[in-house]
């Protein structure tokens, strides 16, 4: 028997041509590409992509359907999904060394290509899809300022297309001028967002005028409060499992650093940082502006300054207003109430010190997000048809520059997007995006799950505040929820996932990517050898390496770079001097 004593600091520095895919040879002969921190690279970018439009045009209508506390029960109910899959995804990327294409080169490298080919299909398609939501919203703002000026270019809903598709494509412009200029874009959108979240928070401290208070706002008061506890459903939305599916689009930016862990700098110690940080500052937000906004706001308000009572006089009167001194009984019964949290969407710049700031935070966090989804989707993309496991789509694997921007790609993203967009619905698109990013984490959870139970000899993350558990809890409870909102969508997806799958699974995986159909039969055979040989056989940090002769020579570095260290290392028998002992277990 022949032992090589290795460590985990195996000196290699490259993958094989085939995995590495972006051709560093070529980069270094140019300026060295940019590289990003933990802070502008993973938390800020989650926190642009996380903060989306449905912070600014949905969640105070949310607040106003399903009441506060099912309210900070949908917000927690996406957070513990996010955050579980935040740790599997932390736990998966410290795991080996990371190059690009975020989460799918992470899976394939350390679990197999048979689950990395789905997710990163799913993946892909869905950030394309989360571009297209951003961009509706901001369009819808855009519109709605346009009418407010009396400007219609054709209708209500083409307007949102045509603004819509012009948005996409500036930001199409900037994605192909590079990381650089996409990451100054970026800082720019944070800081006019934190202005307009301090405008917000300190609107709802100025005392309220006679025409805010027509509008249903009347500052903190504990009957508002009390009131808009519990829910009130209305219409063919008015239920909890529609209101989470709306909702859960701004909870999805949590693998925008992952996905750019080629212009990173350390990723294995970026991505679990950034990302678990950015999750909990988020969090906090959602939850600060739901209780706010229905501690001042009322539900129901006609914006009429006549409507407020003279004397004592509430005969008739009807609804919390009549205890404000407001009577908006016609407006309620009717229905026709323009104003309050049920009926107005842009209500918390109402609610802001100054309007036109709370618009500028809706334009920073909608063309943030849908900015940071255009890069990220084209990126995990492009590392996925480099690797050759679905036929036709070799073409988008080409990256151009010292930074291998996918530019193919971005056009394909560019397209999806475009067509989304032409539905014009916000509503209909976060429905349809919130299955297929549940889609994705179950996988990423299930991935994670399944290394560590079965105890492969690739998985050694040097993260460690995860648990197996916690992962199958997460996969779990994302499939429930899928099926939960959208039932038929639910098995389309997972119709698609299977077939994805199987196609891997039926074509032999290339060498340098890990079998995620051996992972048990490996894991198993590590146990026994241990067993039948007691005597000390690995060094000192115990790394087990396995040394298999075959016939042709096989690269021996791919499995060391994807798991951190050398794990299972094939090589020929001629290399290792062996080749006359052709029955030799090595």
């Amino acid at each position: 028997m022949e032992v090589v004593n290795t460590t985990t600091e195996s000196g290699v520095n490259s993958l094989s041509a085939t995995d590495s895919g972006n051709e560093e040879s070529q980069g270094s002969e140019e300026k060295a590409p940019v590289r990003f921190g933990w802070v502008t690279g993973v938390m800020v970018r989650c926190m642009l992509n996380i903060w989306g439009v449905i912070l600014f045009l949905r969640l105070s209508w949310i607040t106003s359907q399903a009441g506060i506390l099912l309210t900070w029960l949908i917000i927690l109910m996406s957070v513990t999904v996010t955050s579980v899959t935040a740790l599997s995804i932390s736990a998966i990327a410290t795991n080996g060394r990371v190059i690009s294409g975020g989460a799918y080169f992470m899976i394939s490298r350390s679990l197999g290509p048979e689950i990395g080919g789905p997710i990163g299909m799913v993946f892909s398609f869905a950030n394309a899809l989360a571009c297209a939501l951003n961009t509706v919203g901001f369009a819808e703002v855009v519109r709605d300022l346009m009418q407010e000026f009396g400007v219609v270019m054709v209708d209500s809903v083409n307007d949102v297309r045509i603004v819509g598709v012009i948005t996409v494509t500036v930001l199409l412009l900037i994605s192909l001028a590079g990381m650089e200029w996409e990451s100054k874009t970026q800082i720019l959108f944070f800081i006019v967002l934190m202005v307009s979240f301090s405008n917000y928070f300190v609107g709802t401290f100025i005392p309220s005028t006679p025409e805010k208070q027509a509008q249903g706002i009347f500052g903190y008061r504990t009957e508002i409060f009390v009131s808009n506890l519990k829910p009130d459903w209305r219409g063919p939305e008015g239920n909890f499992f529609q209101m989470f599916a709306i909702f859960f689009p701004s909870a999805i930016g949590i693998l925008s650093g992952a996905n750019i862990s080629g212009d990173l700098k350390d990723p294995a110690t970026a991505i679990p940082k950034g990302t678990l940080m950015a999750i909990f500052w988020t969090t906090v937000s959602y939850l600060a502006i739901s209780v706010t906004v229905g501690s001042c706001v009322i539900r129901d308000a006609s914006g009429n300054i006549s409507d407020i009572l003279t004397g004592n006089i509430t005969d008739g009167c009807m609804d919390l207003g009549c205890n404000l001194g407001w009577n908006f009984t016609e407006c309620i019964q009717s229905q026709s109430c323009e104003y309050g949290l049920a009926n107005n969407l842009k209500v918390l710049g109402q609610v802001s010190g100054f309007y036109y700031l709370i618009t500028a935070g809706v334009f920073a966090a909608s063309l943030s997000s849908a900015l940071g989804f255009l890069v990220s989707a084209p990126k995990v993309f492009q590392c996925l048809c480099r690797d050759k496991l679905y036929p036709y789509i070799g073409f988008f694997a080409k990256g151009y520059g010292k930074n291998d921007e996918p530019l193919r790609a971005y056009l394909l993203c560019y397209i999806i997007a475009v067509a989304f967009i032409l539905i014009a619905e916000l509503n209909t698109i976060a429905a349809l995006i919130s299955n297929f990013f549940l889609c994705s984490y179950s996988l990423i959870n299930f991935s994670c799950f399944h290394a560590s139970i079965t105890n492969s000899p690739g998985w050694r993350p040097s993260f460690h505040y995860y648990s197996k558990w916690t992962a199958l809890f997460g996969a779990v409870i994302s499939v429930v929820l899928m099926f939960l909102l959208t039932w038929w969508a639910a098995l389309v997806t997972f119709s698609i996932i299977i077939f994805l799958f199987g196609y891997v699974n039926y074509n032999k995986p290339r060498a340098g990517q890990a079998d995620f159909g051996r992972e048990e039969t490996t894991g198993g055979c590590l146990s026994r050898f241990g067993q039948c040989h007691p005597f000390r056989l690995f060094d000192e940090q115990q790394t087990k390496v396995i040394l298999i002769k075959s016939k042709t020579w096989v690269e021996p570095y791919a499995a060391a770079e994807a798991t951190a260290g050398p794990s299972v290392m094939p090589t020929s028998a001629s290399r290792m001097g062996q080749a006359k002992k052709t029955n030799s277990f090595v």
